[in-house]
C-alpha cells in the first residue's frame, strides 16, 4: 500500500507503546488507516507466533529470526531461552537440543556426528523412546525455500537413517538432560553432486510411532572435484552501542555498564571477538557509550541514582578503564564510523523541527575521536530502524555523511532477479548522489538471535553457514558481496561471534571484505522503496520531544551566563532523544523518568545562581535610602557573568538610582550591589529584579517589595502647614492672656475681664 509516496512495509508492526512517545492519533488519515491495518496484523501475528507485540521494527525482526531458529520441541507453555516455540510447530512433550555437529563442511569422506540432549517435560515417563536422522539428498534451491525448511516439521524430510534406542528405551520425567548421539557416513546419504545447502534433522518418537520431538538444521556439502564457484565476500559491521545509562552527565540511571563492560559481559564479548581475529571489521560506535565508560573512570567516581531512589556513590571503575584500553587496541587496525551522539532518533527530530539537535548530535561525534585517539575513517549514516525518510537522509548528507547503511528490506532488486545481489546501491540527495551499503536483513537477523543457550547457538551457526553457502550456490559463477549488520544491542553467546568471524575467513566459499571497499563498488540495480509509514509509530512522539525541547531551552539559558559560555547539558539533552528509547512501554517509562530527572537537575543548577535573601521585603525609613542586593553563585566548578536590571512596577511611587549592573562571579562566590532608592509615597511598592545574560536575555526574575515607612514630599508640606497654623493660634492666646493680667494688676478689685461698674450703688439690679 502506498500513502503520500511512502510504501507500508509488512515487516514493520506498530506497537502499542506509550502514547507520549508516539501515538497513532498524531498521524494523518492515510497513516492512521495503515496503522490500524498493521496493528490488526500485529495482533494476529502475535497470537500465532507468540513473539512480543511491543517491539520496534528491529526487535520484531530479531524475534522472528529467533522463532525460526528455535528448537521445535519446547513443551507447551514453556519457552525459555533458546527453547522458544517456533511458528507453525506443534508443541511436544520432549525438549530437544542439538549441541554439536561435526564437521561443519561435509565432504565424501566425512563421518557426520550430531550430539545433544533431550528432557522429558511431559510429567510422565516415556517408554520405547527411539531417535534417528532425517534428511533430504536434494540441495536447497533458494533462500526462500531454506527459510521454509527452517520452520517446517522434521517429518517433511524424506530420507531416514536406521533408528537407535535412547539408552534402555525409557525417558524419565523431570529436568534431567539425557544425552544422545548420531553418527553416519556422508556417502551413505547419497547427497546430490552439487555444492550447496542440504537440510537434515533429528527425530524422536516412541516405538508406537508417536512423535516426541524434532529439529531441522542444515549441512553444507562440498562434493568431490574442484571448487567450481566464485567466493562470496562478506563485510562485517561491528555495532558498539547501548541503551542510555545517564540523565545528567554525572548521574547514572543504573550500574548495568559495570557488568556489560566486563570480559564476560555483552560489550566485553564483542571486543574479545575482535581481539581474536584478523577478519576486517567496520565498527559502528555510539560516542555516548564511550562517553559513559569514560565518565565511570573519573578519579572522583560516579553517582548511580535510579529514578525515585536515593543516589549511591561508586568508585572509579577499573572495569570501564580496562574495556576502553582493550577497545583501543582491538579496533586500531580496523576502520570505524561514529553514529550521531546517543544514536538519536533522527527521523523524529527532523519530523518535529529539531534539526538543530540533529546537528548537535553530529558535532558531538568528536567524543569518539577523543576517546579512541584517532578520527573516524568513514562517514557512514546508519538509521536506527535501518531506513530513514528522504528529508532525514538529506539532512544526514548535509551534515557530512557520505554513505548510507540501510536494510535490504527497502532495497529489493529491480526486475525478475532470483538471486541475492551485491550490497551496493546509489541514492540521490540534495547534496548529490550518495552510495548505499545494503546489509542483508535475513543474515543480520539470524546472527542477532539470543545465542546464550548452546542449542540455539549451534542452530544459528549452522543457519549462517547454510545461508552464505546458498547465496554462493545461487549464481556460482558471479562473485558477489554481502554485508552483515547485527542488531545495535547484539548480545552474542560465548564464542558465537568468534566462530562467525573465523568461518568468514576460512570457509571455502567465503572471504572477508572491508565496508569501505564495498561502498566504492559499482552500484547494483536496487530500488529504494522508501520509509514505511508504519515505522513512524515507533518514533519518539511530539509530546515527549516537546518536554525535552522545554528542558533544552532552560539549559541553553543557563549556558548563556557561564563564563566562558559552554553547554554542559547538551549531551544530556541528546541522550533524552536517543533512538534506543524506542520499542516498549518499559522503555517509554524509563525515558520519561530520565527526562524528568534531567529537568529537575537543570532547574536545580539554575537555582544555584540568584539573589541571596531570606525574605523579599526591603524596609525604607526615609524618602531616600539604599539597600543591598547580594548575588550568589553556588556552582562549585563554573564562573558566571550576569547583568542586573531593577525596575519598579509603579515608577510614580518609587524610583531606582544608580547601581552596578554587570557582575562576574567565580565558583562559590557572591557579590553585593548597593542600590539607591527614592520614594514618593508611603507604603509597599513592588520591584522586579532581573538577572540577564550578557546578551540581555532574561535568566531569572525576582520580585522585591520596598516598604516605605517615612514621609514623602506632599506629606511633609501638609504637616508643615498644620504646624504653622498651630503656632499662630498659640501666639494669639498668649497675647490675650498677657493683656488680662495687666488689667488685674490696675487695683479696681474686679476680676480680670469684668466691668468695674457692673454693681454701681443706687442702680437697681432687678426689675
Amino acid at each position: 500500500m502506498v500513502c503520500n509516496g511512502r510504501r507500508d512495509h509488512p515487516a514493520a508492526l506498530p506497537s502499542s507503546r506509550d502514547p507520549e512517545l508516539r501515538h497513532p492519533s498524531q498521524m494523518d488519515g492515510c497513516g492512521l488507516r495503515v496503522w490500524r491495518r498493521a496493528a490488526l496484523s500485529a495482533v494476529l501475528f502475535c497470537c500465532v507466533t507468540a513473539t512480543p507485540a511491543l517491539a520496534s521494527p528491529q526487535q520484531a525482526q530479531v524475534s522472528l529470526a529467533q522463532s525460526r531458529l528455535a528448537p521445535a520441541a519446547a513443551p507447551a507453555g514453556q519457552a525459555t531461552g533458546a527453547q522458544t516455540v517456533m511458528a507453525g510447530r506443534r508443541q511436544t512433550p520432549v525438549s530437544l537440543s542439538i549441541t554439536a555437529i561435526a564437521p561443519r563442511t561435509v565432504t565424501a569422506r566425512s563421518k557426520i556426528t550430531l550430539q545433544g540432549h533431550v528432557v522429558n517435560r511431559s510429567g510422565q515417563p516415556l517408554a520405547g523412546v527411539r531417535y534417528r536422522l532425517r534428511y533430504s539428498n536434494r540441495a536447497v534451491v533458494s533462500r526462500g525455500r531454506l527459510a521454509q525448511l527452517a520452520q517446517s516439521d522434521v517429518a517433511a524430510l524424506p530420507g531416514v537413517t536406521a533408528d537407535q534406542m535412547l539408552g534402555d528405551g525409557t525417558l524419565a520425567a523431570g529436568d534431567a538432560q539425557v544425552p544422545w548421539k548420531i553418527q553416519v557416513a556422508a556417502k551413505s546419504l547419497h547427497l546430490e553432486n552439487k555444492f550447496g545447502t542440504f537440510p537434515i534433522g533429528v527425530e524422536f518418537y516412541t516405538q508406537a510411532g508417536q512423535v516426541l520431538a524434532g529439529q531441522v538444521t542444515f549441512l553444507v556439502w562440498q562434493p568431490p572435484g574442484r571448487k567450481w564457484f566464485k567466493k562470496t565476500s562478506i563485510g562485517w559491521v561491528w555495532p558498539l552501542a547501548d541503551r542510555m545509562h545517564r540523565s545528567a552527565d554525572h548521574i547514572f540511571l543504573d550500574d548495568r555498564l559495570e557488568t556489560d563492560l566486563s570480559p564476560n559481559g555483552r560489550l566485553g564479548r564483542l571486543v574479545a571477538a575482535a581481539e581474536s581475529t584478523d577478519t576486517p571489521l567496520t565498527w559502528a560506535i555510539d560516542p555516548a557509550l564511550l562517553d559513559d565508560a569514560r565518565a565511570m573512570t573519573a578519579s572522583k567516581g560516579y553517582t548511580v541514582r535510579p529514578p525515585g531512589r536515593a543516589p549511591a556513590k561508586k568508585p572509579a571503575s577499573a572495569t570501564a578503564r580496562a574495556w576502553l584500553d582493550r577497545l583501543k587496541r582491538a579496533s586500531s587496525r580496523d576502520s570505524y564510523f561514529a553514529l550521531p551522539y546517543a544514536d538519536v532518533d533522527a527521523d523524529a527530530l527532523v519530523r518535529n523541527d529539531l534539526t538543530g539537535h540533529l546537528k548537535a548530535a553530529y558535532n558531538h561525534r568528536r567524543v569518539a575521536q577523543e576517546v579512541l585517539g584517532r578520527p573516524a575513517d568513514a562517514q557512514i549514516a546508519w538509521p536506527v530502524p535501518g531506513v530513514s525518510e528522504n528529508r532525514t537522509l538529506a539532512w544526514m548528507s548535509r551534515l557530512g555523511s557520505d554513505t548510507f547503511l540501510m536494510s535490504s528490506a527497502v532495497f529489493p532488486p529491480a526486475g525478475n532477479v532470483t538471486y541475492t545481489p551485491s550490497a551496493t546501491a546509489s541514492l540521490p540527495t540534495p547534496s548529490g548522489p550518495r552510495p548505499v551499503v545494503v546489509y542483508d536483513q535475513t543474515l543480520s537477523k539470524i546472527v542477532s538471535v539470543d545465542t546464550t543457550d548452546p542449542g540455539q547457538r549451534l542452530l544459528a551457526e549452522q543457519r549462517f553457514l547454510a545461508e552464505t553457502a546458498m547465496i554462493t550456490a545461487e549464481l556460482p559463477q558471479l562473485a558477489r558481496t554481502i554485508v552483515i549488520a547485527p542488531s545495535r544491542y547484539w548480545n552474542p553467546g560465548p564464542q558465537f561471534a568468534e566462530h562467525l568471524l573465523e568461518w568468514t575467513a576460512k570457509a571455502s566459499w567465503l572471504r572477508p571484505a572491508k565496508i569501505g571497499d564495498i561502498a566504492r563498488a559499482r552500484p547494483q540495480q536496487l530500488t529504494f522503496t522508501g520509509y514505511p509509514d508504519s515505522y513512524a509509530a515507533y518514533e519518539l512522539g511530539p509530546k515527549y520531544l516537546g518536554e525535552v525541547r522545554k528542558i533544552a531551552g532552560r539549559a541553553n539559558g543557563f549556558a548563556a551566563i557561564l563564563n566562558p559560555v559552554s553547554y554542559p547539558h547538551a549531551r544530556a539533552i541528546l541522550r533524552m532523544e536517543s533512538g534506543s528509547w524506542r520499542g516498549s512501554r518499559t522503555l517509554a517509562q524509563r525515558a520519561r523518568s530520565a527526562r524528568d530527572q534531567l529537568g529537575d537537575h537543570v532547574a536545580a543548577e539554575i537555582n544555584r545562581v540568584g539573589l541571596a535573601r531570606r525574605d523579599n521585603v526591603v524596609q525604607l525609613a526615609g524618602r531616600t535610602g539604599n539597600f543591598l542586593l547580594t548575588i550568589n553563585n553556588e556552582l562549585s566548578d563554573r564562573s558566571v557573568r550576569l547583568r542586573i536590571e531593577i525596575t519598579p512596577r509603579i515608577p510614580a511611587r518609587l524610583q531606582i538610582g544608580e547601581y552596578e549592573s554587570d557582575i562576574v562571579l567565580g565558583p562559590n562566590e557572591r557579590a553585593s550591589i548597593d542600590v539607591e532608592v527614592e520614594s514618593f509615597a508611603q507604603g509597599p511598592t513592588q520591584v522586579d529584579v532581573k538577572l540577564l545574560t550578557p546578551e540581555g536575555k532574561t535568566y531569572r526574575t525576582h520580585v522585591l517589595t520596598i516598604n516605605t515607612t517615612g514621609y514623602g514630599t506632599v506629606a511633609l508640606l501638609i504637616t508643615g502647614g498644620s504646624l504653622a497654623v498651630l503656632f499662630v493660634g498659640v501666639g494669639f492666646r498668649a497675647m490675650r492672656a498677657r493683656r488680662r493680667n495687666k488689667m488685674e494688676a490696675s487695683g479696681d478689685g474686679s476680676p480680670g475681664g469684668e466691668s468695674p461698674w457692673a454693681q454701681a450703688p443706687g442702680r437697681p439690679t432687678g426689675g
